[in-house]
């Protein structure tokens, strides 16, 4: 559970961050929660092996593909520098697969390449479609896509702990799909939080 906790706390860092760096608003705070995020980050890349894997791999990934795809959503310091971080820990990673997999079944093994991937990369296609069809910062049409997210991952979140869809998934793959979900959630509620209660501190024309 606390590893659960954490991964909703960061994501909503992740949102607070973006808002900081993008609107200037806050800014007194934005280097505590910067430092904040990075060393939850660090914690993750170091506190378990499999989801230092997955994490690391996240973000070295998603750099990358950031950079050819959405270099605006990874230009800020603090996304460079967890990305940067994530590079070295996710290549020791794949030269010590061995090591990695030493203690996972098989079925581990094939629930994360057919349902984890499928379900994370899938995701991820789908917020890169979303920053380029709502691209603007602040807007009616950006609260709305939020509150259409935050019902999307609640839901999600219900099945995957409840339905008999994802009661076979062994624990490890829960683990790291609750994580991620429950970081995507706590991004869309501090946005919605930001975009519905903080409004009048942007000065940008809707």
């Amino acid at each position: 559970m606390f590893l659960e906790i954490l991964a909703f706390f960061v994501g909503c860092l992740t949102n607070i961050i973006d808002y900081m760096n993008d609107s200037k608003i806050f800014l007194k705070y934005k280097l505590p929660a910067e430092l904040i995020f990075f060393l939850i980050t660090l914690y993750f890349f170091l506190s378990n092996k499999y989801i230092s894997f997955f994490g690391s791999g996240l973000f070295a990934l998603g750099g990358f593909f950031g950079t050819i795809f959405a270099p605006h959503a990874i230009e800020a310091t603090i996304w460079k520098s967890v990305i940067y971080l994530a590079i070295p820990i996710f290549i020791y990673h794949l030269f010590n697969i061995p090591l990695l997999i030493n203690e996972l079944t098989t079925k581990d093994l094939t629930q994360f390449i057919f349902n984890v991937m499928p379900i994370v990369i899938g995701s991820l296609i789908l917020a890169l479609f979303e920053d380029y069809m709502v691209p603007e910062e602040y807007s009616n049409k950006k609260l709305y896509d939020k509150l259409f997210q935050f019902v999307v991952l609640l839901i999600f979140l219900y099945m995957l702990n409840n339905h008999k869809i994802f009661i076979n998934l062994t624990d490890i793959n829960k683990l790291i799909l609750n994580l991620f979900t429950l970081s995507w959630f706590g991004n869309i509620v501090s946005g919605i939080f930001i975009l519905s209660s903080l409004s009048h501190l942007f000065t940008r024309e809707q």
